[in-house]
């Protein structure tokens, strides 16, 4: 899998002023580590269980392929999740409950607050959140082909 750093505007399933990629590690660069609310690891798993439910809200493709842990080779995992955070959208691989799991990994507090707060994906409520960036991303895929609210060029 490949680094992104943390907060970092880009990575491997988006990019952009508003995202923030969370959870990218890799086994060349350090990473905080530390204890987590037990709260946030629950909801974060539950995040990760549902990852494929985000996909179609956020118009990401479905995975590049599976991905083994770099730091103990235990874990496969192969999705991604979008957590929205007001006009943020943190990116991270669904990977990252393994990684506060087993590798003590510490995401930053804006990660955790908005893991907590967040609706989870298959929701109504996800789907509202996570819009304007399904806007976003559609006109960075379709560039002039998209026109939202405007029939179809022929």
């Amino acid at each position: 899998m490949s680094w992104f750093p943390d907060m970092g505007t880009a990575c491997m399933i988006a990019h952009g002023d508003h995202v923030r990629a969370v959870g990218w590690l890799s086994d060349q660069h350090p990473f905080p580590t530390g204890d987590t609310p037990p709260e946030f690891l629950a909801r974060l798993k539950e995040f990760c269980r549902r990852w494929d439910e985000g996909l179609g809200p956020l118009v990401w493709d479905v995975f590049m392929g599976p991905h083994r842990c770099e730091l103990c080779g235990r874990c496969v995992a192969s999705g991604n999740i979008g957590v929205p955070a007001g006009g943020v959208l943190f990116a991270a691989p669904e990977m990252i409950a393994h990684y506060v799991e087993v590798h003590k990994y510490a995401p930053p507090a804006e990660f955790v607050a908005a893991v907590l707060s967040a609706p989870l994906p298959g929701t109504r409520e996800y789907a509202v959140a996570v819009a304007a960036f399904r806007a976003v991303a559609l006109q960075q895929q379709l560039g002039e082909l998209y026109r939202p609210g405007q029939p179809p060029r022929a």
